[in-house]
């Protein structure tokens, strides 16, 4: 029982000290640098503008990527519901539900 103890408190230290890095980067601003970097938003992008083109370029690569994905999650799904599975809809319905998602957000933006 002490052992089972001693891993939980070591798997807590390690989570909270995980979630801990992004709130010291954040208050650096050397995470936003790098994504604003990445993503080609203008140094001089300011308010509204500014956050615009940062989600227009962070929507786009993430929508290629779950059109990628989305196919083998429907095959996935159907072959859930093929062997049975409860879950096989509910993997059907993430996966569209996602890329829809992401596609009405890149339509509001342009």
């Amino acid at each position: 029982m002490q052992v089972r103890h001693r891993i939980g408190r070591g798997v807590r230290l390690v989570a909270g000290a995980a979630l801990a890095v992004p709130v010291v980067l954040a208050g650096t601003r050397f995470g936003v640098d790098i994504v604003a970097r990445a993503a080609g938003i203008p140094s001089n992008a300011q308010g509204i503008g500014g956050f615009v083109n940062g989600a227009k370029a962070l929507v786009n690569p993430a929508l290629v990527m779950v059109a990628a994905v989305a196919p083998l999650a429907l095959i996935a799904g159907g072959l859930v519901l093929l062997f049975g599975g409860r879950r096989g809809m509910q993997i059907i319905g993430t996966s569209l539900g996602v890329l829809l998602l992401l596609g009405s957000v890149t339509a509001l933006i342009d």
